[in-house]
């Protein structure tokens, strides 16, 4: 779902899997404006077929923003940004860094790396931010 906000020039972009939280608490999975996208943090989770396999969490994030970025008319190469906040760095940066490989290519866009005590998702090891920037 895409939808123009009160002033001109503004998108938002709503993934399917964000629908209850942009009908509840107004979230966006994105939002445009002057060719810039902001994606919403998307939640790396464990999940219970997973068996401690972190990749597996991380791959279903990066799916999540992949899709994202294409209903924003984006894609991996178009990103200049990424945030991630990791509940424990020193385990999940190394998985992330080989996932995040297979969707982002030289030139790599930067990457800044929080360390934080929760995410709103108790299932979550890690929450992904990205900025792109529109061609054209």
């Amino acid at each position: 779902m895409t939808t123009s906000a009160k002033y001109s020039g503004k998108k938002e972009y709503v993934h399917e899997k964000m629908a209850k939280a942009y009908a509840f608490f107004h979230v966006p999975s994105a939002c445009e404006i002057d060719g810039w996208v902001y994606l919403t943090g998307v939640i790396a989770t464990k999940e219970d077929g997973d068996q401690g396999d972190l990749e597996k969490g991380f791959t279903r994030a990066f799916e999540q923003i992949t899709e994202v970025l294409l209903q924003a008319g984006c894609g991996w190469d178009d990103v200049v940004k990424i945030t991630s906040f990791h509940i424990d760095c020193g385990t999940e940066i190394p998985v992330m860094a080989k996932v995040k490989d297979r969707y982002s290519q030289a030139p790599y866009p930067a990457w800044s790396v929080l360390g934080v005590a929760s995410l709103a998702n108790p299932l979550g090891v890690c929450e992904i931010e990205v900025i792109a920037r529109k061609r054209g």
